[in-house]
């Protein structure tokens, strides 16, 4: 049980590593920390791994894997969960808890699914969650479809 937690913690940091590089790859500067409210005045585009934001659903402290921000498409910022699952888990329960989160922010956000462990059921909900007119949650994607977002919309 100890080597399967370390291996998907291992899984998990490779695709928040992906996701840094992708960053980097469209000129995102990785920053150890800022202020969120004083990024509105720079001109460079920046993002911070493993940010301290706000409380969850039940009033802990929540970090979040990423905080991107760009000057005129994420003026507000952009938070980026990753939500690595290679084999079928608690993961799907996990799905509700991260959307209402998300939702409890005031900042837009993104999840990045991969390792297809996760049923087929908790994604469709997840993708339709993002849907509503209501959340904060502007898309579920796997690594690929990070990418091109990242290029078109980041």
């Amino acid at each position: 049980m100890v080597a399967s937690k370390a291996r998907a913690n291992r899984s998990g940091k490779l695709l928040e590593n992906a996701v840094a590089y992708t960053l980097d790859t469209y000129n995102y500067l990785r920053v150890a920390g800022w202020l969120h409210h004083a990024a509105r005045s720079l001109v460079q585009r920046i993002y911070t791994p493993q940010y301290w934001i706000g409380q969850d659903i039940y009033g802990r402290r929540r970090r979040v894997d990423f905080l991107a921000y760009h000057p005129q498409n994420w003026p507000d910022g952009l938070l980026i969960q990753c939500k690595w699952q290679a084999s079928s888990g608690s993961v799907d329960e996990k799905f509700p808890f991260e959307a209402l989160s998300i939702d409890y922010s005031e900042i837009p956000a993104l999840i990045v699914l991969d390792g297809g462990g996760y049923s087929a059921g908790a994604e469709q909900w997840l993708k339709q969650y993002s849907q509503s007119p209501n959340t904060k949650l502007v898309d579920v994607v796997n690594l690929g479809a990070f990418q091109n977002f990242a290029k078109s919309k980041m």
